[in-house]
C-alpha cells in the first residue's frame, strides 16, 4: 500500500482542527445550554453526542483505519493496575500546575468556585461516577488520543502529537484555572497510549484521576453530614496568593515523592511493552508475541539503552503555520471566555 493511501487512512490534521473547532463551538453553546438544563443528561448529551459518536461516524465513513487510528486493543491487568496508581500519583503535580494559574488570576482579582457535583449517597456516587469518570474517560479519550492523537503523530511524530493533543485538551475545559493541570494530563495519557499501543490505557487513567475527584468529593459530603467537617462548600477556597503560596508548597513536596513512583512505573511499563517502529512515519505499535512476518517489511528494530529506542523522536517541529489557525482561533475563545467570567 502506498504512503499517500496509508495517510488517507488516518486523520489528517486538517480534518483533527476543523472537528476541534466544531466541538470547542457546540460545546460552549449547546453543551453549556443543555448542561445548565439538566447536569448529568447535559453531560452525556455533550460526551457522546457531541464529541465521541460524531468523531467515530466520520471515521467509518470515510474509511479510516479505526482499530489503528483509535487503538482499541487490549491490555493485560498487570499493566492496568499500573496505570491506575500511576494516574494517582499525578495528582499532586496537576495541583501544583492549577494553583500557578490560580495564584496569578488572584493577583489581579479573584478565583471563581467551580460548582462540582458531590454525592450525598451511594446512589448518586455510582450516577456521578458513571457519568463523570466513565463516560468522560472514554468520550474524552476516543476525541483526543484516538483523532486528535492520531492526526498530529501521523505528521509531526509521536512527541509532538502528544504535546498537541495534551495542549487542545487543556484548551477545550475552557477553564483558565483548570488549564495547566489538564494539558500535563493530555501529554501524560497520550505518553501511555502511545507506549502500551492501546487507547484503553488512556481511558483508565482518565477515569482514575475524574474518578478520585467524586470519591473524595463524596467522603467530604459524608465527612460533613456526621458533623466531622462543617457543610459550607464542596470546594476549598484559595482567596489570598499567600494561602495558595502555601498549599502550593505542599503539593510541591508530595509531588517530589510521587514523581519517584511515576518513574518507576513509567520504567515498568515500557519493559512490558517493547515496540516496533515503522520508518515511513506512520505509527504502527503492534503485539510482538504472534506471528511478525506481515509487518516486518519497511519495518526499522531499534535497540539502544531504552531496549527498542525512545518511544518519543529528538525531532524539531515542522508544522505549516496555517495548520495551527484553530488553535489559534480556539485561543481567542479562550480569551473571549477569560473576559466574560473575570472582566
Amino acid at each position: 500500500m502506498s504512503e499517500s493511501k496509508i495517510r488517507q487512512r488516518v486523520f489528517s490534521i486538517k480534518e483533527a482542527n476543523i472537528f476541534f473547532i466544531l466541538l470547542a463551538l457546540l460545546f460552549l453553546t449547546v453543551g453549556a445550554y443543555v448542561q445548565s438544563r439538566e447536569l448529568i443528561s447535559g453531560l452525556l448529551i455533550t460526551e457522546f453526542g457531541l464529541m465521541a459518536i460524531p468523531i467515530l461516524l466520520y471515521a467509518f465513513i470515510t474509511k479510516k483505519d479505526v482499530k489503528k487510528v483509535f487503538r482499541f486493543k487490549s491490555i493485560p491487568f498487570s499493566a492496568v493496575l499500573k496505570i491506575i496508581i500511576l494516574a494517582a500519583l499525578l495528582l499532586p503535580t496537576v495541583a501544583v500546575a492549577n494553583l500557578i494559574t490560580i495564584f496569578f488570576i488572584e493577583l489581579f482579582g479573584d478565583s471563581i468556585v467551580s460548582v462540582i457535583p458531590t454525592a450525598s449517597n451511594s446512589a448518586e456516587f455510582a450516577l456521578l461516577f458513571a457519568v463523570i469518570a466513565g463516560s468522560a474517560g472514554i468520550c474524552e479519550e476516543i476525541f483526543f488520543r484516538g483523532a486528535i492523537l492520531n492526526a498530529y503523530e501521523s505528521k509531526l511524530g509521536r512527541k509532538w502529537g502528544a504535546i498537541f493533543s495534551g495542549l487542545l485538551f487543556g484548551i477545550f475545559h475552557f477553564n483558565p484555572q483548570n488549564f495547566l493541570g489538564p494539558i500535563i494530563l493530555g501529554i501524560m495519557f497520550s505518553y501511555l497510549v502511545q507506549l502500551t499501543g492501546s487507547i484503553f490505557s488512556g481511558m483508565i487513567a482518565h477515569m482514575t484521576n475524574n474518578g478520585i475527584a467524586v470519591t473524595m468529593g463524596f467522603i467530604t459530603n459524608l465527612s460533613s453530614s456526621s458533623g466531622v467537617i462543617p457543610q459550607e462548600s464542596n470546594e476549598l477556597i484559595f482567596n489570598t496568593p499567600s494561602v495558595i503560596l502555601g498549599v502550593m508548597v505542599f503539593y510541591v513536596l508530595i509531588g517530589a515523592v510521587c514523581i519517584i513512583g511515576i518513574k518507576g512505573l513509567l520504567k515498568s511499563l515500557r519493559t512490558q511493552f517493547p515496540r516496533l517502529e515503522m520508518t515511513n512515519g506512520i505509527v504502527d505499535d503492534v503485539d510482538r508475541s504472534g506471528d511478525q512476518s506481515n509487518y516486518l517489511e519497511n519495518i526499522n528494530l531499534e535497540k539502544n539503552s531504552d531496549r527498542y529506542g525512545p518511544l518519543w523522536e529528538n525531532k524539531p517541529l515542522n508544522i505549516n503555520p496555517i495548520e495551527l489557525l484553530p488553535i489559534v482561533l480556539a485561543m481567542m475563545m479562550y480569551g473571549l471566555v477569560i473576559y466574560l467570567a473575570y472582566f
